[in-house]
This record gives structure tokens, C-alpha cells and sequence, in this order.
């Protein structure tokens, strides 16, 4: 299905907000009206962080969120929402832009196969709480997204992107995904430039090996040469029937 140009519709006339709540409807490319007046300090900002790093504990935060049933929470918290599941902290760009509704959609239709490995998903922007609600009324054909069964999180404040390091200088998200286990340590993560997609299928091969790689008693070299062993003697097998 091709991608609609509808994300440059009239906010005005699909946003259910007041004009004087200052939550971006109206503005291009569906920021806050004041979007770029401070970009380059917070960029500049955002270097002070330290960011969080593969092995590292995830950072733990709480913001705004739209959930699959559409309520809202303006105190969503990501630690005792993932309790003792793994997660995928996915970052995007924008709502409404090019690539996001075709990757977002993507992600929505593999999601039962993140639910059976007990990975929860989470999505992330620098979008307004009522720009996320607007986006998920739309469907994918208008530029939107549907009723997205996993939460999108509004990070309008840019803490979160800038303490996961993925603020970028034109003050969206990068595009990004991290993946953190059930002691809430990041043990994968992945940066994209703007205009590439994710894999789905390639999150997913991750996602396989980090559960199959916690399931075992072994550890570093011998835990690798183990599976590789397993892998080459069930090969052998298959190709021998």
C-alpha cells in the first residue's frame, strides 16, 4: 500500500484540542509552536548526559502516554510498566512524517510475536500527548497509524531522547530501538539514519537469540561455542534426511 502525503493535512480540522492549549496542532509538521526556538540548546543540552549504553541499567522516566483502549496517563512509568518483562524502547521521528506510520504499522502487525516473547513495546517521540491521539484515529491510508495496541509516549520535554543520546540536531528523535531485559539492562540497541526503515524480522532474530542466550547456564566463549555446535550438528541432521 503506498504511503499517503496526508500528513500535511489541516491540523485544524482534525484535532479535537482548543487553539489556545499550545498543543501543536496547527503548527507545521505537527510540533508545539514553539518548536524550534530553542533547538540548539537543547541539543547543546543534551550532551551533558550521560547517555544510557549497552550493559548499562536503563534509564527509568515517566511521561505522557496513549494506550491501546486510548486513555491517557500523564504519568506513564516505563520501569513498572515493563516489570519483569523484557522490552523494546523504540524511537521515532515524528508523527505524520514519511517513513514512522509505515514502520509503526509494521511493528503493530508483528506485535503478537513480541507478546509470545514476552517483550513489551513502547514507542517514543517528541509529539504532543493530543498529536499521538490524533495520530492513532487516523488510519495508515490517511497517514496515521490505527489503534496501535502498544503505548506512544509522548516525550515533549526531549529529557528522554537526550538521556538515551538520540536527541538529534534538528530536535526530533532519531530513529532508534533499544532492547532491555528483565534486570532493566540494555543489552541491545540500534540507531538509524532518518530515511532507513527497521526490520521487524531482524528485531525479531535479535529478540530470539537475547531470550535464547539468557535461557542457558554458560556464559561468553563457551555459552557461543555450545549453540554454534547445536546449530551445526541439527544441520547436519536436516540435511542428511
Amino acid at each position: 500500500m503506498a504511503i499517503s502525503k496526508s500528513w500535511s493535512y489541516n491540523y485544524a480540522d482534525k484535532c479535537d484540542c482548543s487553539d489556545d492549549d499550545n498543543c501543536g496542532c496547527s503548527y507545521p509538521e505537527n510540533m508545539p509552536r514553539n518548536y524550534t526556538s530553542n533547538v540548539t540548546n537543547q541539543v547543546r543540552s543534551a550532551y551533558e548526559y550521560n547517555h544510557t549504553r549497552v550493559g548499562q541499567l536503563a534509564l527509568n522516566w515517566s511521561a505522557p502516554a496513549v494506550f491501546a483502549d486510548e486513555s491517557i496517563s500523564d504519568n506513564f512509568k516505563f520501569f513498572d510498566y515493563i516489570s519483569d518483562s523484557y522490552a523494546l524502547l523504540m524511537f521515532y521521528r515524528a508523527d505524520f512524517s514519511a517513513i514512522c506510520p509505515k514502520e509503526i504499522t509494521a511493528f503493530n502487525q508483528a506485535y503478537e510475536e513480541f507478546k509470545k516473547r514476552g517483550v513489551k513495546v513502547v514507542a517514543v517521540s517528541v509529539d504532543t500527548l493530543s498529536a499521538h491521539q490524533t495520530w492513532r484515529k487516523m488510519s495508515f491510508a490517511e497517514g496515521g497509524v490505527g489503534a496501535v495496541p502498544f503505548p506512544l509516549v509522548s516525550d515533549i520535554t526531549k529529557k528522554i531522547c537526550s538521556e538515551y543520546g538520540v536527541l538529534n540536531a534538528d530536535g526530533m528523535a532519531q530513529r532508534a530501538t533499544f532492547l532491555i531485559d528483565k534486570n532493566f539492562v540494555v543489552r541491545y540497541a540500534a540507531v538509524y539514519d532518518s530515511k532507513l526503515e527497521r526490520s521487524v524480522s531482524e528485531t525479531l532474530r535479535v529478540v530470539d537469540h537475547l531470550i535464547e542466550t539468557d535461557a542457558t547456564e554458560c556464559k561468553g566463549l563457551e555459552c557461543w561455542m555450545r549453540q554454534n555446535i547445536a546449530k551445526n550438528e541439527t544441520f547436519e541432521r536436516q540435511a542428511e534426511e
